[in-house]
């Protein structure tokens, strides 16, 4: 940073000491009155002739002539601004524009007060004044030259007493280069650099690489699932890794200090330092169109600042713009101002600078004359106005070594905008960071101005380059290749002018990136460059990797938020681990980049991470139009002149329009991210970081329209430092939300296993002795039929919800045929869990007491068979709360209701015979007991023939007064049979009121599947697509409202019939059905705020999740009449409602499981504490306290059509039931089998695409 120049700079003025004076002098000069006026003297008719009087003043008399030299310069006003082709970053200067900016006085301090002595003595300067007849550009006469002198011309009027001149001796001892020393030459001193180690440094490098090697493992293994997106993730991970090797070479600035003693003072000069020799310094300022008064303050600066003793000067104007006002006023200062011009500038000349610079060095020093050691060239750009102690502080350190090639010393500024530096004119990060950790390790970074080289070394390296745009850089690596060193001041020994206009600055960091580009494509490319070390090769080709990464890495991290908004596109899978990886990285990054020895430079360094996200586009540019003209597509020179700030403005819009057009899409972006996350499903959470990255992204380009259209003062600045602590803000709470919303990665396989112990809490009869439920124990066994045949009807579950403890059958045989078929479809999702022994315990529970439940029906001559469809008095039970090991024959009667198959019952014995066949398929490939298989095979094959032969419906003899299943079991009283149902009206205790089949043809078409998928006969697949038909006209009314549970079995048929016979017809309608649930097309299917499917007839998550099982096996499928995207689709859509109910809702839905689950499941013997302690209405069903028992696994129906679930007893919502768990327990094992991931479902779901592969598609 530039730094802040104050009274006690101004005082240093006094203690300048003139080089060839032997004793200390207080002499100062001083403005005569003459120059506080313009106009023509009676003396000198073409200017004001202005002569300078010495003597000593106060530091209160240096201040005003600074004032003065201020008020000066203000009356000068009216130039016009700078130019893309000046030889200096700085343009044309902001002081005498026709803008009148105010002066900025604290920063004139620069200029010298000390008079300039010749070698003679004192002398008297004359200045020109413009004049009024001249015009700014007036060129010298047609033809005419000015030539610089070569040095030896000079050696017969030099001193030889080895101060005040070069000397003979010296003059003819030429300089020995460092790459060509002779052998055994011991005279030649060679520069060793101290250091000592940054400790602070490089910890936070070690932490970094440490990080960084995490962050990559973390990235290569956990986040790149990502599917049919994995290009996209592979791209922004492959240019992440870029930007980490900038970071990784930044960061070798900071593991070393450069230690530079102090310089000894001159025992004969007190207060100047000491040097080894008297040097002689070329000063050479090339100039082109710069004003006059920029140009000769520099001259003034350089010709006054104090030389150590014993050394002298020559000052060069090297103007290429050829000026008469110019040549006018060097003809009128001393002969040590020399004005060199009049050369013919090349067509298509590359550099103009190094093309100007040579010119005149060539002329200095011939190249048939040997250059002596002492000859020192100072480079100064026209604007650079050196402080009175440059030379001293600077000159001294060429004594390090005879290999001390160079001395450089950083840029300062005069109108820096202080809190506004968006576009880095001060560059803290480079010049007292990274230039110091340069020192350190000798690496040459030549900033092309402000430094001084040996006249030897300068000759060695061709002079200043003229290959390419940054003539700077390219020297610095020429003389590193020929051994020399290079030494750094770390203080701001000169002050310039940084460009003001956005076209300008864009225009200069474009010339530096196709500099550094120019070198790499051309003979000189640091690669190819054998005398460079394999370190040095890397640290030169930096630069034009650091434009490359830039020019990347700036429009990526702007397009990211964009595609995730718009398209759905996230470069990572966001989990855990990413979570962690991201955090310990960014935070180690943000300590390397932003490593700081002082607090105060953490807004610098800020502003350097705004400078290049402002100017990536013109790297952008500048890259490509570089490659084109290596690639001989474009020339590639210095532009035209562009004369005027009007014209600068008019064509600003020229190089904003990508900034503005981006600042366009953030706006507009945020927006539309904002509103989704507000209407939206809040679990989205790599949408929710996009929000808030795009708020960091907008940064940049808000400052630079705000600069550019706005305004530049205080309010430029207030935003500024207000952005600062947003950008801040936004990383840390993008980190948050990464942590705090993160996608939980679920153990699918370990939800699946809690889902299984659902079943042995409500299993009843006689218990195995492994039972895994502490709190269970026998019950209920005495239920029986026996005036019916039915000896034992023990067993079983206890069905549950409205049911309480009765035994349904045809739920029953529905939850045995899901979770049979889930251990068919997922084997693998089986088997990873461990889960194999408790299905397929499970499924023999449940089909034991189904073949319990038939027996051939001897009370009648129509044959056929008789069957239990319930057991258990729902009038009864309904009034008890307890334990069902606390009923007895006693209290609690248990009849079984009963139906002839020969009276119609297809829909129950058609479930049945799906549950058998399912399970003896399932115990065929999993058991080993064959003669299981052949019962329930033999059981299936009764059923079947009673359900194909007496076809109809078990509960077509029972009327009720409200017809309308669904109003009965969305009932809104809470643990009671719906009013429009008397209690007189149970039907002697049946809960067929709940459990009123309204279809059968259904039934036998998922028999007649199961039964297929079975034996393979060709008879049971002509009845499917008998039944299919029958089906579709004659029940189809049925099948609109989109519902699989145990009434509703056309959808589960399809998706078992497309598994099995690979059908067209059977895809078609399971693709269709799953069409209107993911896209909810038709309003038969909603979603709530937090992303649950639900279907409005079957409101309950056990219905969700059975559809969610059907889309999980059919994304699954092994078929070709099924595109990939689709099955990507279907799975996703079955993830995301599994996992709402595994806690993405906000809590878990599943008793004993994840995060916040229910506590007060409505269930009897989990409520009810352990004996002997009574179980009462008052410490069970109506206590605020969570169940005593955990029922583990229960899913709660949560009938509801919101996100919020009442955990109370009493609540519809805790209601558990056999069959509301069946499909969630296959689902969740078909998850744990399932390929892909969750941030993978995450893709594609923009504001322009959601689920095309599905809800484009032309399924009914």
């Amino acid at each position: 940073m530039a730094r802040e120049l104050d009274e006690s700079d101004l005082g240093r003025l006094g203690d300048n000491r003139e080089c060839a004076s032997d004793t200390n002098s207080d002499l100062y000069s001083e403005l005569s009155s003459a120059d506080r006026h313009e106009g023509s003297s009676s003396d000198d008719p073409g200017g004001v002739q202005r002569e300078l009087s010495y003597k000593g003043e106060s530091k209160r008399d240096a201040l005003s002539i600074l004032l003065r030299l201020a008020d000066a310069l203000e009356d000068n006003g009216g130039n016009e601004g700078g130019q893309d082709d000046y030889y200096d970053d700085a343009m044309d200067s902001q002081l005498l524009t026709s803008r009148g900016k105010e002066v900025n006085y604290d920063l004139l301090d620069t200029y010298p007060g000390g008079p300039y002595k010749s070698r003679g003595g004192y002398i008297k300067r004359t200045r020109y004044a413009p004049a009024e007849e001249d015009e700014e550009d007036e060129e010298n006469e047609e033809g005419q030259v000015f030539m610089a002198e070569p040095y030896n011309s000079e050696e017969d009027r030099l001193e030889s007493n080895g101060r005040g001149g070069i000397g003979k001796g010296v003059a003819s001892t030429a300089a020995i280069l460092p790459d060509e020393v002779p052998a055994g030459n011991t005279t030649f001193r060679r520069y060793r650099q101290q250091t000592r180690m940054n400790w602070v440094g490089s910890a936070v490098m070690l932490v970094y690489c440490i990080a960084l090697v995490f962050y990559l493992w973390v990235r290569i293994t956990k986040t790149l699932d990502l599917g049919v997106y994995l290009p996209y993730g592979i791209f922004v991970l492959i240019v992440e890794i870029m930007g980490a090797t900038t970071t990784l070479l930044y960061g070798v600035n900071i593991l070393w200090h450069p230690v530079n003693p102090p310089l000894p003072e001159d025992p004969n000069n007190p207060g100047l330092p000491k040097v080894n020799m008297p040097y002689h310094i070329r000063v050479l300022v090339p100039c082109y169109k710069e004003s006059y008064d920029i140009v000769t303050r520099t001259l003034e600066a350089a010709l006054n600042a104090p030389l150590p003793a014993g050394c002298q000067r020559t000052i060069y104007l090297c103007d290429d713009g050829k000026n008469k006002q110019k040549r006018k006023w060097c003809l009128g200062m001393a002969p040590d101002v020399v004005y060199v011009s009049g050369r013919s500038r090349a067509k298509g000349e590359m550099n103009g600078k190094s093309g100007n610079l040579n010119n005149c060095l060539r002329q200095i020093y011939p190249d048939n004359l040997p250059i002596p050691a002492n000859e020192i060239v100072c480079i100064f750009d026209a604007d650079q106005v050196a402080s009175p102690d440059f030379f001293l502080k600077m000159v001294p350190l060429l004594d390090g070594g005879d290999d001390v090639g160079m001395v450089l010393s950083p840029q300062s500024f005069h109108n820096l905008r202080k809190h506004a530096d968006i576009f880095n004119h001060a560059n803290v990060q480079f010049w007292e960071y990274a230039q110091h950790g340069y020192d350190a390790i000798n690496f040459i970074s030549c900033t092309g101005t402000n430094f001084l080289i040996r006249a030897a070394a300068f000759k060695q390296a061709g002079w200043s380059p003229e290959f390419t745009l940054t003539e700077d850089f390219a020297l610095g690596m020429l003389l590193k290749m020929h051994k020399w060193h290079c030494r750094y001041v770390e203080e701001y020994l000169a002050v310039g002018e940084a460009p003001d206009e956005v076209r300008n600055c864009f225009q200069q960091r474009s010339r530096w990136c196709k500099g550094h580009f120019q070198i790499m494509f051309s003979k000189y490319c640091p690669l190819a460059q054998r005398k460079l070390s394999l370190f040095m090769k890397i640290m030169y080709c930096s630069g034009v990797w650091s434009y490359i990464v830039g020019a990347l890495t700036a429009p990526l991290y702007i397009i990211i938020p964009l595609l995730t908004i718009w398209a759905g596109m996230f470069p990572i899978v966001v989990s855990w681990w990413a979570a962690v990886a991201l955090t310990v990285y960014m935070a180690s990054q943000t300590l390397v980049l932003n490593y700081s020895r002082k607090l105060r430079d953490i807004e610098p360094l800020w502003f350097a991470s705004i400078a290049n996200n402002i100017l990536w586009w013109t790297f952008v540019k500048a890259c490509t139009r570089t490659i084109y003209a290596a690639l001989g597509l474009k020339a590639m020179n210095f532009k035209t002149t562009i004369k005027g700030a009007a014209r600068i403005g008019q064509i600003a819009m020229g190089d904003m329009w990508v900034h503005v057009l981006s600042f366009i899409l953030l706006v507009v972006s945020l927006g539309v991210g904002v509103h989704k996350l507000i209407n939206g499903p809040t679990v989205i959470t790599t949408l929710a970081i996009s929000v808030v990255w795009i708020v960091y992204a907008l940064i940049p380009p808000f400052l630079l329209i705000w600069y550019t259209f706005i305004g530049r003062g205080g309010t430029l600045k207030f935003w500024c430092r207000v952005m600062f602590l947003v950008s801040y803000a936004a990383s840390i709470l993008a980190l948050l939300l990464l942590w705090a919303v993160y996608p939980q990665d679920y153990n699918y396989g370990q939800a699946a296993s809690k889902g299984l112990l659902f079943y042995p809490a409500n299993a009843v009869g006689q218990l195995p002795a492994d039972n895994p439920i502490p709190w269970r124990s026998d019950s209920l066994l005495y239920e029986k039929a026996t005036k019916f045949g039915f000896d034992d009807l023990t067993g079983g579950w206890m069905v549950g919800g409205i049911a309480g403890d009765l035994k349904m059958t045809m739920p029953t045989a529905f939850t045995v045929s899901m979770l049979a078929w889930g251990m068919l479809a997922f084997p693998n999702g089986y088997a990873k869990a461990g889960n194999i022994g408790a299905g397929l315990g499970n499924v023999r529970w449940g089909s034991d007491y189904l073949l319990k439940t038939f027996r051939p029906d001897t009370t009648t001559k129509k044959g056929g068979h008789l069957i239990v469809y319930q057991v258990g008095n729902l009038t009864q039970d309904i009034k008890y709360w307890g334990p069902p090991e606390n009923m007895t024959a006693a209290n609690m009667k248990r009849p079984a209701y009963i139906v002839r198959t020969t009276d119609g019952a297809s829909d129950l014995a058609g479930s049945m015979v799906g549950a058998l066949a399912s399970t003896a398929i399932a115990w065929q490939k999993y058991g080993n007991d064959s003669a299981y298989v052949d019962q329930l095979m033999q059981g299936a094959v009764a059923l079947y023939k009673d359900a194909k032969k007496y076809e109809g419906s078990y509960t077509s003899k029972f009327k009720y007064s409200c017809t309308s299943k669904w109003a009965k079991v969305r009932a809104t009283s809470k643990v009671a049979i719906p009013a429009c149902v008397p209690p007189t009206s149970y039907a002697n205790g049946s809960a067929l009121v709940f459990y009123n089949s309204t279809s059968y043809r259904d039934d036998l078409l998922w028999a007649a599947a199961w039964m297929y998928k079975a034996t393979g006969e060709r008879a049971y697949l002509d009845d499917v697509n008998s039944y299919y038909s029958a089906h579709v006209n004659q029940e189809s009314a049925t099948d609109v409202d989109l519902v699989t549970d145990w009434d509703h079995l056309f959808w589960a048929s399809n998706v078992l019939l497309a598994e099995t016979t690979d059908e067209g017809a059977f895809h078609m309608a399971t693709q269709g059905l799953l069409k209107q649930w993911i896209c909810a097309t038709t309003g038969k299917v909603l979603f709530t705020p937090k992303g649950r499917a639900y279907n409005r007839a079957s409101p309950s998550l056990g219905s969700t999740a059975n559809t969610a099982l059907l889309s999980l096996i059919y994304g699954q499928m092994n078929s070709a009449k099924v595109d990939q995207a689709k099955k990507d689709r279907y799975t996703c859509f079955a993830r995301s409602q599994m996992r709402y109910m595994l806690g993405d809702s906000g809590r878990s839905l599943i008793a004993g499981w994840g995060k916040n689950p229910p506590t007060h499941i409505q269930n009897r013997a989990a409520s009810c504490p352990n004996p002997p302690e009574p179980c009462t209405p008052e410490n069970s069903l109506l206590s605020r306290w969570g169940n005593p028992h955990v029922l583990t696994g229960a899913l709660v129906e949560f009938s509801s059509f919101s996100d919020s679930l009442d955990d109370s007893r009493t609540s519809n919502d805790t209601r558990v039931t056999i069959d509301n768990n069946a499909g969630a327990v296959s689902a969740l094992a078909g998850l744990n089998e399932a390929t892909g991931s969750w941030d993978q479902c995450l893709q594609g779901f923009g504001v322009l695409t959601h689920d095309r592969a599905v809800c484009d598609s032309t399924a009914m």
